[in-house]
């Protein structure tokens, strides 16, 4: 279980973001995914006062690039309008980068201002579908599209080994 703890990791930040700020990374490939050994055993993460610990397995995840984000502070909504630009929407048919833009599109029906939380689902699917260990995550692959977010998605079954405890 622990290759798969990059995915719980960047579940729990979606799902700990959504719920505080409504955010949506928006744009959240590989190359926006940073990872760092490091010695601490544990991750906390506190999800609508919930408290969880989170194995590490000496990995800690960090998400990055936030240009195509939504995020509503409370007092300002802040995202980017995606419809400027199209070429974004274009990729080739096949390319699973650009068809996860061309869902979020669908999902969103252009009103990008908007919180539609099953983007985040829409690139956690991404990243399932892109990882190494294809058999080993097609159980979860085939749930995550029935969830309308990241938090949802981090109450997944898949995820209970790693999770050490509720606190």
């Amino acid at each position: 279980m622990a290759g798969y703890n990059y995915i719980l990791q960047v579940t729990l930040a979606l799902a700990v973001a959504e719920a505080a700020y409504e955010f949506e990374h928006r744009d959240l490939h590989w190359g926006n995914i940073l990872l760092r050994r490091k010695r601490a055993a544990t991750l906390q993460f506190i999800l609508e006062g919930k408290k969880l610990q989170v194995q590490t397995f000496g990995l800690l995840v960090s998400i990055i690039d936030f240009t195509l984000s939504r995020i509503n502070t409370g007092e300002d909504i802040f995202f980017l309008d995606l419809s400027s630009d199209p070429e974004l929407f274009e990729g080739p048919k096949g390319n699973k980068q650009a068809n996860t833009y061309r869902k979020m599109r669908d999902v969103t029906d252009e009103c990008w201002e908007g919180s539609f939380p099953k983007t985040n689902v829409l690139w956690l699917q991404f990243l399932d579908k892109s990882s190494e260990n294809k058999k080993e995550l097609h159980s979860l692959k085939k749930r995550l599209k029935s969830y309308g977010s990241a938090k949802e998605a981090a109450s997944d079954p898949f995820f209970s080994d790693l999770l050490i405890e509720e606190l």
